[in-house]
């Protein structure tokens, strides 16, 4: 009972290897694109489930007792919560996690290195646009790939307001 209790690790070494892991599977799928985080398919969750696979034993050292399990996760919980305290406190690290929008679409016409740099398809952009109601690119004022996958747009001759407009006094 003891041994699945006592870690054969010094749980410092844990939450290093834990962070480590965490590190380098954040710039990873940030390497990976935009798309792959907003549009997940099932071959998409199937590379998820078989890195989480993958790195498994990079965290816990091979120690399968539930102590080092709990330090693993509970190093992982902790470190992504602080992710999201930054990303949140201070604008430039939530730029370098989750990087920028992308503007594909501006005043109806398609700002072609970005659609290839992002590898979206002019298919893939007409499907998104027609799923907010939008029939063409001509008909789109502006369309923008989110930092997390995901496409906005804007129909033509629909007004804008900056955010000073917008607060209530």
């Amino acid at each position: 009972m003891m041994a699945l209790l006592r870690p054969e690790t010094h749980w410092l070494l844990l939450v290093l290897r834990s962070v480590a892991v965490y590190v380098f599977l954040m710039f990873a799928l940030r390497l990976a694109g935009r798309r792959e985080l907003g549009q997940m398919t099932t071959f998409d969750m199937v590379v998820v489930l078989v890195l989480a696979n993958a790195v498994q034993n990079s965290i816990n050292a091979g120690d399968n007792s539930l102590t080092s399990g709990l330090i693993s996760a509970t190093t992982l919980l902790v470190v992504n919560f602080a992710v999201g305290e930054a990303t949140y406190r201070w604008r430039w690290f939530e730029r370098l996690v989750q990087g920028r929008p992308c503007p594909l679409v501006r005043n109806g016409k398609i700002i072609l290195r970005n659609m290839k740099r992002e590898r979206v398809t002019l298919e893939e952009l007409r499907s998104a646009l027609r799923k907010q109601g939008i029939d063409g690119v001509s008909q789109c004022a502006q369309a923008v790939l989110e930092s997390d996958g995901t496409l906005t747009a804007v129909r033509q001759g629909i007004e804008q307001h900056k955010l000073e407009d917008l607060i209530e006094r």
